[in-house]
């Protein structure tokens, strides 16, 4: 006996179980650059984390804060975005070194499943990625990071994108590594300097 629905209904039967939710993108953006964890906040973080793998932002925060990885992957200017500058390289070298899966879909889709967002309009951070709690100098915040549950079809909203050069005029952060991406100057954070 055939379980389908009847021809009228199928079409909504198929159209209902393939439906995704869309939405447009947050761009809402709170400062947590002078946030500070806590003791009793670091010593549990600590105590659930033995035995276990980084989480992908914290690997991730390793990676893009490595300056032999700039010329592939790094901080924009600010440290409050980092952008992919060879798609390439990342999946030959730095993605099999890091995580499971040599994928770039994959490592997209983990990016994704965090909540990183994505600059889509014209400008200088455009193409880059940003997390409130994914700061350059604070790998600490990462901790705080949670994984989305189900979040859909994220929708662009070019409109709507922060500010991130300007919120770091009103909260710097400290200096680091950062790319040189073509058009854009480079940024000299004297971070070579001292080292």
């Amino acid at each position: 006996m055939d379980e389908r629905p009847p021809d009228d209904e199928e079409e909504s039967y198929q159209s209902s179980s393939k439906k995704r939710k869309e939405s447009k993108v947050d761009h809402t953006y709170s400062d947590y650059s002078q946030h500070q964890i806590t003791a009793d906040a670091a010593e549990e973080e600590a105590s659930q984390g033995r035995g276990r793998q980084p989480t992908f932002p914290a690997k991730l925060h390793e990676i893009v804060s490595n300056p032999e990885y700039r010329h592939i992957i790094g901080w924009m200017p600010h440290g409050r975005s980092w952008i992919i500058v060879n798609k390439d390289l990342l999946i030959k070298y730095v993605l099999p070194t890091h995580f499971t899966s040599n994928k770039f879909e994959s490592f997209n889709r983990q990016v994704n499943g965090w909540g990183f967002k994505r600059f889509h309009g014209e400008g200088p951070d455009h193409r880059s990625y940003y997390h409130e709690l994914f700061l350059r100098g604070r790998p600490d915040l990462t901790s705080m990071m949670t994984r989305l549950i189900n979040p859909g079809k994220r929708l662009p909203d070019i409109a709507n994108e922060p500010d991130l050069y300007y919120i770091s005029r009103m909260y710097p952060l400290s200096p680091g590594p950062s790319v040189s991406i073509k058009g854009l100057p480079r940024v000299d954070t004297g971070f070579y300097a001292s080292q």
